[in-house]
C-alpha cells in the first residue's frame, strides 16, 4: 500500500480552504466503486482535528470626533476640519488606517419644547479604525488622535489569516497522522488485512477569540495631553479537521 504525503498552503483567517486529496496510485483507482463495494469491503467514515492556542497578533483601534448644536453647517464644518488634521496626523505614521462612517443627524430630546422643534439639534461625527501588528505604534497614533478630541470606541485584538496559515500547516501533518491510525486501528478492529483511505477532505478555522484590553484617558483642556492607551493580546484557538472516506479490505 503506498503512502503520500503532501503538504498544503493557502488557508487563510476567517475562510475554509477544502481539498480533496486521493491517495491511491493511479491504477488502483478503479478497483473500488464507493456506490457498489466488493464482497467483504466496509466504507468508513473518519475524523480528526488537532487544535492549539495562539497568541493574537494585530491589534484594531476604533475612534470617532463628533459635535453637537444647533447649526447643522458649522457641525459639519468642525468634523470636516478636525477629520483632515486627523487624517494628516495618520498620513505621518506608519499605522494602516481607514475613514469610517460620516453621520448627520437629529438628537430628539424627550420632552421637545417648540424651540426644539423649531430649531432641532444636530449631531456630526466621523470616526477611523486604526489596524497594525505593531501594538506599541497603533497606541501611540490612538493617543496622538486623541488628543486631536477623537473618543475611542473600541480596542481590540485579533489573529492575522498570515499567522493562522502557519499554525495550520503545523497542525496538518499531526492531524493526518491522527486519522491513518484510526483507519488502521479500525481495520484490525474489524478483523480486515489492511486499509485504503479514497478520499480526504481538510479545512482550518479560528474561533474569535478573546482578548484583553484596556484604556487610559484624561480629561483636559487645549494644552493637556492624552495618556497612552494600554492592551495586552488574548488568544485565538486554531482548528485543522480531517475527514476521511476509507475501505477496509477483507
Amino acid at each position: 500500500m503506498s503512502h503520500v504525503k503532501q503538504t498544503f498552503r493557502g488557508f487563510s483567517y476567517g475562510v475554509l480552504a477544502a481539498l480533496a486529496v486521493a491517495m491511491l496510485p493511479a491504477q488502483a483507482q478503479n478497483n473500488f466503486n464507493l456506490e457498489v463495494l466488493n464482497p467483504g469491503e466496509i466504507m468508513v467514515n473518519l475524523n480528526a482535528s488537532e487544535q492549539t492556542e495562539v497568541v493574537q497578533d494585530t491589534l484594531h483601534a476604533n475612534l470617532t470626533y463628533s459635535a453637537q448644536g444647533r447649526d447643522r453647517v458649522a457641525l459639519q464644518d468642525e468634523v470636516n476640519r478636525i477629520m483632515a488634521d486627523v487624517l494628516e496626523v495618520l498620513e505621518e505614521g506608519d499605522v494602516e488606517y481607514s475613514t469610517q462612517q460620516y453621520r448627520v443627524y437629529q438628537i430628539q430630546s424627550g420632552r421637545p419644547t417648540r424651540g426644539d422643534l423649531d430649531n432641532p439639534a444636530w449631531r456630526a461625527q466621523q470616526g477611523v479604525q486604526l489596524t497594525g501588528m505593531d501594538s506599541d505604534a497603533v497606541l501611540d497614533m490612538v493617543a496622538e488622535l486623541q488628543e486631536l478630541g477623537m473618543t475611542m470606541n473600541g480596542l481590540s485584538y485579533s489573529l492575522s489569516a498570515q499567522r493562522q496559515e502557519e499554525v495550520a500547516d503545523s497542525l496538518m501533518d499531526a492531524a493526518l497522522a491522527k486519522v491513518r491510525n484510526r483507519a488502521d486501528a479500525t481495520a484490525a478492529a474489524m478483523g480486515k488485512s489492511s486499509v485504503e483511505i479514497v478520499e480526504l477532505t481538510m479545512n482550518s478555522n479560528s474561533n474569535g477569540g478573546y482578548y484583553r484590553a484596556a484604556m487610559s484617558t484624561l480629561a483636559m483642556d487645549s494644552s493637556m495631553e492624552v495618556a497612552t492607551p494600554v492592551a495586552e493580546p488574548g488568544m485565538t484557538t486554531v482548528t485543522f479537521n480531517v475527514n476521511a472516506r476509507a475501505i477496509l479490505l477483507p
